[in-house]
């Protein structure tokens, strides 16, 4: 479920609590889910410093001093957070690196493993599944590019969501765009009018902004660095919220398949594209 505005909320959050620091001792609960270039991950981490934290479209990445790095996919369930070492360690934690002698760790926790984490210093050996290539960024994509983008005949939400064109959208941030630019789901990208593009962008950046602000959308499981919860869920138009009313024109919300995945959308504000 975390993305661009979960993963950015817990970038920032790790940023405070990890630059300067060094990692020291590493525990590797489950291997399938370490990927990269390291076979021994301890010994590549011990007493590395952390340089930077940020994010790469739904990714966390922490920049070390050497300039590998550690990246972080979510997946559906990934949580990454900062513990003391001596708290209840949670069911499904598969890595814990302490931070010197802080008496903290990093944690990462992720119930159904779609997720994982790749240590990358740029050698030739990689181990585990490769990292797919990432697209322009969702908030960095210029007016021009998005225009050029969806040049395309395929649907409008499963081009946004396709993470080699434009990283960082999914479901949750995919539904709320269409709706405030009041376009179905399953419209031909290369259908929609220059108006109807430059106001998706822009939706699609005033969605992401506001969420960032409010720390994401907590729906299941989702909690930042810092084990709070998300706020924009209380701002949703219409994701996860069928048979309630639209908050534009009070017309019931529905649910269809789009993409492959569950998309809500109100029949009355984004009405089903004309067939050619």
């Amino acid at each position: 479920m975390p993305e661009l505005p979960e993963a950015e909320s817990i970038a920032r959050t790790l940023r405070d609590k990890l630059r300067g620091r060094r990692f020291t001792r590493t525990i590797v609960h489950r291997r399938d889910v370490i990927h990269g270039d390291a076979t021994r991950l301890g010994s590549s981490l011990l007493n590395r410093r952390i340089k930077d934290v940020y994010r790469e479209g739904k990714r966390v990445v922490i920049l070390l001093d050497d300039c590998a790095r550690i990246v972080i996919a979510l997946g559906m369930t990934g949580r990454l957070t900062v513990e003391r070492v001596r708290e209840r360690v949670l069911p499904h934690t598969h890595l814990r690196v302490s931070l010197g002698r802080t008496g903290l760790e990093l944690r990462f926790c992720d119930p159904r493993r779609f997720g994982g984490v790749w240590y990358l210093n740029g050698g030739d050996a990689h181990n585990g599944r490769r990292l797919s290539p990432l697209g322009v960024d969702a908030l960095k994509v210029r007016a021009d590019q998005f225009r050029a983008l969806l040049k395309r005949n395929r649907r409008i939400k499963a081009l946004l969501m396709d993470q080699r064109i434009i990283a960082g959208l999914g479901n949750i941030y995919c539904d709320e765009s269409l709706h405030r630019a009041r376009i179905h789901p399953l419209t031909c990208a290369s259908s929609l009018t220059p108006g109807q593009t430059a106001l998706l962008l822009h939706q699609i950046r005033v969605v992401l902004r506001a969420a960032i602000r409010l720390g994401g959308s907590t729906i299941m499981d989702y909690r930042n660095a810092d084990g709070r919860p998300g706020g924009f869920q209380h701002k949703h138009r219409v994701y996860n919220r069928e048979s309630l009313p639209c908050r534009t024109c009070k017309t019931p919300i529905i649910r269809i398949q789009a993409a492959g995945r569950s998309s809500h959308l109100c029949p009355r504000c984004q009405p089903m594209p004309a067939k050619p």
